[in-house]
């Protein structure tokens, strides 16, 4: 089964709405960024809103939006996202003579006002952790992704969508095909998890009707919700952290392994722009443009950084 962010919701009463999405769409954006920004302009607009236009929409509207997000308990980072949803719309139709009308943008001016907090390292979030969390796991589908997320630091998404075209073993990469931004990346991989890669293929299934690597049983693509309960059962059987614990600092989720990966890297003196070329960071597109990224290069210098998992 699909994740739910996959479902496009492209559905809005408003015209310049519907236009913003399919812009954006085009544009290359990831479906889950789509669907998200559908998400909250429909709450805002059918739901919370249903008779306001959105070249009517005031700072006290957003304002009110905001209370009510706040009303639900939700984390400061989430409205914030939430806002910059409503922001790019904004920012988009104000650029469109054809919405003339709509000539501010008010989630901006209340978005000014919402400093993003930085969340601190995990606790837990040590290789030696992430090692004893993979040890931990049987299935040879489920071990080969958390491999794959602690040996390149990509988002869980990333690794569920790399296919069967992807796999350059021979030659020590994997490409990345849907990373945040619509980029993709050619990441450089070891022995032990080109080994960990061709263990897993002599297990999965011949012709289960899809060219995702990682299939379910039904034959379609791995959830990503499946794979956040193989690792957090993982991590409570290792040690690492406790039944039923939330807080963000003290647990293991598939994306503490980016962070695992990156303080690795950093701590071994990996390049910055090799390590911003493998994490496939979005907002370093800037600084690529200059600074060009030789994929042999990069591999030489991850295989002088990264550690064996000892699986």
């Amino acid at each position: 089964m699909a994740d739910d962010w996959e479902r496009q919701v492209f559905d809005n009463k408003h015209s310049e709405i519907q236009e913003f999405l399919t812009s954006k769409q085009t544009m290359g954006r990831s479906p889950r960024t789509l669907n998200e920004y559908s998400r909250v302009l429909k709450k805002v607009y059918h739901e919370h809103f249903p008779d306001l236009a959105p070249a009517e929409t005031e700072v006290r509207h957003i304002e009110e939006y905001v209370a009510i997000l706040d009303d639900r308990g939700l984390a400061s980072n989430t409205k914030r996202r939430y806002l910059e949803c409503l922001s790019a719309f904004f920012t988009w139709a104000m650029k469109r003579p054809r919405f003339e009308e709509i000539t501010g943008n008010p989630a901006a001016v209340v978005l000014e006002e919402f400093p993003r907090e930085i969340r601190t390292r995990p606790d837990c979030a040590t290789w030696e952790n992430g090692k004893q969390i993979i040890h931990n796991i049987t299935n040879p589908r489920n071990k080969t992704i958390a491999i794959v997320l602690a040996k390149t630091g990509c988002r869980l998404t990333e690794a569920l969508e790399i296919e069967l075209d992807d796999l350059m073993l021979e030659e020590g990469f994997i490409r990345l095909r849907k990373r945040k931004g619509g980029k993709q990346t050619v990441v450089p991989i070891d022995q032990e998890t080109i080994r960990a890669i061709e263990r897993f293929m002599y297990v999965r299934p011949d012709d289960p009707g899809t060219d995702y690597l990682f299939v379910s049983i039904r034959g379609d693509r791995v959830s990503r919700e499946r794979v956040r309960r193989v690792i957090r059962k993982a991590a409570v059987d290792a040690g690492v952290m406790q039944e039923g614990e939330k807080r963000f600092h003290k647990k293991f989720t598939p994306h503490t392994y980016r962070t695992v990966f990156t303080t690795l890297m950093r701590n071994q003196g990996m390049s910055d722009h090799v390590l911003r070329y493998i994490r496939g960071d979005s907002n370093s597109e800037t600084m690529d443009i200059y600074t060009r990224v030789d994929r042999n290069e990069a591999r030489e210098d991850y295989l002088d950084c990264i550690k064996p998992l000892n699986i």
